[in-house]
């Protein structure tokens, strides 16, 4: 019975946190080029099984049936499918369509990122909405302040002659990016020596791939799922507390 304070209590935990990135991903429905995250869920019961010869871990007890200790987030991890491109027409908005990010210089380092909207800075750089510069073959981008041309490769063109490559990066596997924000992430694992096919489209931008309908009937359904555990909770304490004023003074 007791046991059923743990499930109960832990799976109001989870939806309360699956909220939280239902909400997130609602917010950034407009957010040029943001990926919505999707949170991954296992019964304690089975990391349990998975951790069984760590230190320090608990061994199960023999005889009492199988023991379940509730459910807990298992890692949150972001949908990388394209978003829909829209046309802007400005010279400085990019869309790279593909598996391949744009690289961007931070002041923590090299990061990535699908959002295209960049800007010319006072020095005739192009830069995202922080101040962070966009990156080429040949290190930051410059543009001066003329006109330019970006080609589906990315090479890049200003009065003619190609004076920069901006750089594509694609990765063996996309799960080893975790996400710095709402647009930027940062790599656990070196990316690929060429990247994957890819086109740079120049006046377009990609944005974000989140439903909001389908988003709506996911925050429907973690409500639900909550106010069922608070439920189970209410009820087990009242039997509980039964137990207690009531069995207790049988004779």
């Amino acid at each position: 019975m007791v046991r059923g304070f743990y499930i109960a209590a832990t799976g109001m935990m989870v939806q309360r946190r699956n909220m939280e990135i239902v909400t997130h991903n609602i917010t950034n429905a407009d957010t040029i080029g943001y990926k919505k995250e999707i949170m991954g869920i296992h019964s304690f019961d089975s990391e349990l099984v998975r951790r069984l010869n760590d230190y320090g871990v608990p061994v199960r007890s023999t005889g009492t049936g199988p023991l379940n200790f509730g459910a807990q987030v298992d890692f949150n991890f972001v949908d990388f499918s394209t978003g829909g491109f829209e046309e802007t027409g400005r010279a400085t908005d990019l869309a790279i369509a593909g598996d391949a990010f744009f690289a961007v210089e931070t002041p923590q380092g090299t990061r990535y990122t699908k959002c295209g909207a960049f800007y010319l800075n006072g020095d005739g750089y192009l830069t995202d909405g922080d101040g962070n510069f966009l990156l080429g073959e040949n290190g930051r981008v410059f543009v001066g302040g003329g006109d330019f041309a970006v080609g589906e490769d990315g090479s890049v063109t200003v009065n003619g002659a190609v004076v920069n490559k901006i750089r594509a990066v694609s990765f063996a596997d996309n799960i080893a990016l975790r996400q710095q924000g709402d647009n930027l992430y940062f790599a656990g694992a070196q990316p690929l020596a060429e990247p994957k096919e890819f086109a740079i489209l120049q006046g377009f931008v990609e944005n974000s791939n989140v439903d909001v309908g389908r988003e709506m009937v996911d925050m429907i359904t973690v409500y639900r799922t909550y106010e069922t555990n608070q439920r189970m909770l209410t009820m087990i304490d009242e039997t509980v507390g039964k137990a207690v004023t009531e069995i207790g003074r049988l004779r």
